[in-house]
């Protein structure tokens, strides 16, 4: 009889310990859910599996061999752990996420796996799944892609601008009926992004511009007048942009449009006549801001090639722009007597259009996971 009620124990004894194995395979009662992407968790009774004496590298091993035999919980359990406790590197962390991520998803708690892949893709947001990592991994980390939403960049570049004659008034300019211009420009831009998404974008960028006008016209067979100016204007662009995404998404083109504000800051001229034979003095700058319209607006556009090595882009822009009013303003033509009785000169009424080049490099901020098809899985 005692020896039947201790077979009975035994049986009793080992079905126990099975059940209790089996629980811990399944994760039942398992507080693991909670903050489950958050790196500082609160604690709770479950016994921890990190011991003081396993160094980090111990630790992944044993991360990647329970996932392997296929302990998932003991892999979320051990992951857990280590996040609380170990030092971790960058790159030791996002091993340790990336296994947690796959243990989630075998065991179907996809809203725990697409939390964790947030927090991956905060710690690396240009991480590329690769066949060497596990297979659920991937597919949680295909659902999801992401972008900077804030970007700030500086540029460099260089203009040549078109006049749109509108009125030339000559004097006795008896020759040549028609001015000639050569307009340049050199500027610098410093331009602020916010991409609400990923193919589109607003920005708003001031700019400096020094331009150099020199008009030429002759008067005669044996002179000519040359007029001179250099003008500082300050520019307020605001653009909607539009990138052209491939699947290589460090070449990206893209194209732009919008509206700028101009202000003339300072404007000054020399005007001079050459004659042949007649040796004449180079005049001191005359600073002339009041007969400009100091205030313009312009429509802008463009294209822009970019390359995009992770936080950083390097672009090259190929821009236009058509100012709305005429730069010298038709109703001061004859405000300024000194052109017009020392050099028998009226200013010319013209628009802008510009052609420009710049190259410069932005600083990309704050980058967003943002899921794919508007949900995780």
């Amino acid at each position: 009889m005692m020896r039947f009620f201790r077979h009975i124990l035994i049986i009793v004894a080992t079905f126990a310990i099975t059940a209790a194995q089996a629980q811990n395979d399944t994760l039942s009662e398992w507080h693991l859910f909670n903050n489950a992407a958050s790196d500082n968790a609160q604690e709770d009774n479950v016994t921890e599996t990190v011991q003081a004496t396993d160094s980090v590298a111990e630790q992944l091993n044993t991360l990647i061999n329970l996932y392997s035999i296929g302990k998932y919980g003991q892999v979320l359990v051990l992951a857990r752990d280590m996040g609380r406790h170990s030092q971790l590197t960058k790159q030791q962390n996002l091993i340790r996420l990336k296994y947690d991520i796959a243990a989630f998803k075998e065991l179907e708690f996809h809203r725990q796996a697409d939390s964790a892949a947030k927090l991956f893709f905060q710690k690396d947001p240009f991480y590329k799944a690769n066949s060497n990592d596990p297979l659920p991994f991937r597919e949680v980390l295909d659902n999801y892609y992401t972008m900077p939403k804030f970007a700030a960049w500086a540029s460099i570049g260089m203009s040549s601008v078109k006049p749109l004659l509108d009125t030339v008034r000559n004097i006795i300019d008896t020759v040549s009926q028609k001015p000639d211009y050569q307009i340049t420009g050199f500027s610098f831009q410093m331009g602020f992004e916010y991409r609400p998404w990923k193919i589109f974008s607003i920005s708003i960028a001031p700019t400096i511009t020094g331009y150099y006008l020199e008009r030429t016209t002759l008067r005669t067979e044996d002179a000519k007048f040359i007029y001179k100016e250099h003008a500082h204007i300050l520019s307020v662009p605001i653009c909607l942009e539009t990138g052209i995404y491939t699947r290589y998404e460090k070449f990206i083109p893209s194209i732009y449009a919008g509206a700028q504000a101009k202000y003339i800051i300072r404007s000054s001229y020399t005007a001079t006549t050459d004659a042949k034979g007649v040796y004449s003095e180079t005049p001191e700058k005359t600073i002339d801001n009041e007969t400009k319209n100091r205030l313009n607006y312009s429509l802008v556009g463009g294209l822009k090639l970019n390359y995009n090595p992770r936080r950083i882009t390097f672009f090259v822009d190929f821009g236009v722009a058509y100012d709305l009013l005429a730069y010298n303003n038709p109703k001061k033509i004859y405000s300024n007597h000194r052109l017009f009785y020392q050099n028998l000169y009226v200013p010319d009424i013209y628009r802008m259009f510009e052609i420009s080049l710049s190259g410069g490099v932005k600083f990309n901020l704050h980058y967003k996971t943002v899921a794919k098809y508007n949900y995780g899985y």
